[in-house]
């Protein structure tokens, strides 16, 4: 027997993607519909050899969704292995609390919470998926949220559903107008939360180990966005239509059925 058939891998780091999802009212039809076929593909396909193929972090996840208030998907306990993921389709209706979202976010950034680890976490990677304003006193939840040091540090990237979407509330909880990705078909939908989660992750077990601290996580995410959307284009045939972004947003088109969710 060989000696390194007693070496035992070193233990990883864990990194934590959340996936933060509007289920209002306004995303009712075909839009959570969008949305559910797009995660339900992600986890059983995509985010499995995310985790595979990380030699450096174990990847968890946690899902929230919020509408009038909000509620974990994943255990209350916190973050689980990909492989333990399953996801039921969620139901649209009620208001847009995004102010409860990240109340509840900001409890849970915490090594006391979900960042919980013997080995160590990275930064996680926050997602949020939503498709118009929040009704609720969010402004004062994400003034607080942003004091906190694990969400200063997080990849932050907002996918805007539909052209009806406030970009401007999704900036200002990203940090930055260029990490906010305008979507108007699943078949982009879900091109983006596999591109975006594979670079996003990478990145935040990988780049940083350097110890370069020259660039924010604000810049960081809008250059892992830009990146994803520009995969997303190579990917797209010549003849699929591409539009450019507003007001500095981040849009893509890339399906033949163009608005049509």
């Amino acid at each position: 027997m060989s000696l390194l058939d007693n070496v035992a891998p070193a233990p990883r780091k864990v990194m934590t993607l959340f996936y933060v999802v509007d289920t209002s009212g306004s995303m009712c039809g075909s839009k959570i519909g969008s949305v559910n076929s797009a995660m339900e593909e992600a986890i059983t396909s995509d985010l499995p050899e995310i985790s595979a193929a990380n030699d450096d972090a174990e990847i968890k996840v946690a899902i929230m969704q919020f509408s009038s208030g909000c509620s974990w998907i994943t255990p209350q306990s916190g973050p689980i292995a990909i492989g333990d993921v399953i996801w039921n389709d969620l139901n649209a209706g009620g208001v847009t609390d995004l102010g409860a979202a990240c109340k509840e976010l900001d409890k849970k950034l915490s090594r006391n919470e979900y960042l919980n680890s013997q080995t160590g976490a990275y930064a996680p990677v926050i997602l949020l998926f939503s498709d118009g304003g929040p009704t609720d006193n969010w402004e004062k939840e994400l003034k607080q949220l942003k004091l906190n040091n694990w969400f200063k540090h997080a990849i932050k990237i907002a996918i805007a559903i539909g052209d009806d979407a406030d970009k401007a509330v999704l900036a200002e909880f990203t940090g930055t107008i260029e990490s906010v990705i305008t979507v108007n078909d699943k078949h982009t939908l879900k091109a983006l939360i596999r591109k975006v989660s594979v670079r996003a992750s990478e990145f935040q077990s990988h780049s940083k180990q350097s110890g370069d601290t020259t660039s924010s996580a604000e810049d960081d995410s809008a250059k892992i966005a830009q990146d994803a959307v520009n995969e997303i284009k190579q990917d797209a045939s010549q003849n699929s239509p591409v539009s450019g972004g507003d007001s500095g947003a981040i849009d893509v088109s890339l399906d033949q059925d163009w608005g049509n969710w």
